[in-house]
């Protein structure tokens, strides 16, 4: 994943402006948000937001009470796959809510806190589509995708290790459950675990150094 400081001096970047602005500001809490999003297909150019979740993790606690989950009212059409993997049919989304609204409480629940997940790169770039067509700017959060955590640990004393990089690769080293696979409030569960069990690791190495 790229760092912060880099975006912002990439060609295009567009930052957060008046109400969004604090978006931009170093984060300097101790919470991480994990986020997930279904989309209509798997393409980060075509694919329409169908349902996003997102929880947020204190001192190794996912807040579960606080937790955020939206269908959006979509008419999309779904790649069949994709539906048989997301169960989310196009009558499933009629009373869901407008993808305005769905991002506007998705930037509040989120601030300037770091964002985790999953391929997140995916997310990013599903959000920062919406978002830039709302109000113009791309998402100036830091980014954390966890397999990239795996991974360094990991190949830490064993470069050449061969690993599972699936998300039940993943979740069945880590000895995380898989909960409801591809549904957004789901697989943002068994993402938190995943990175709840990451950092312990690492946070338990640096205590001891």
């Amino acid at each position: 994943m790229l760092p912060r400081w880099l975006k912002k001096h990439l060609p295009g970047y567009l930052p957060p402006e008046g109400r969004w602005q604090h978006l931009a500001e170093p984060y300097d809490g101790d919470e991480v948000v994990v986020l997930d999003c279904e989309t209509s297909c798997f393409d980060k150019k075509k694919g329409e937001l169908l349902s996003v979740a997102a929880v947020r993790i204190k001192a190794n606690e996912i807040r579960l009470s606080e937790a955020l989950e939206l269908t959006i009212n979509s008419d999309a059409e779904t790649d069949p796959d994709s539906v048989r993997i997301h169960y989310l049919r196009r009558e499933d989304r009629l009373q869901g809510v407008a993808v305005a609204e769905a991002i506007e409480k998705l930037l509040d629940f989120i601030g300037n806190r770091p964002i985790c997940g999953f391929y997140i790169e995916y997310d990013e770039a599903i959000l920062n589509r919406y978002i830039k067509q709302l109000y113009n700017f791309h998402l100036p959060n830091r980014f954390i995708e966890v397999s990239e955590i795996y991974v360094k640990q990991k190949r830490r004393h064993i470069p050449e290790m061969a690993l599972d990089l699936t998300f039940e690769g993943l979740a069945n080293d880590l000895k995380v459950p898989v909960i409801e696979r591809h549904t957004a409030m789901g697989d943002v569960i068994s993402t938190a675990l995943m990175y709840i069990k990451l950092t312990e690791f690492r946070n338990k190495k640096s205590k001891t150094k």
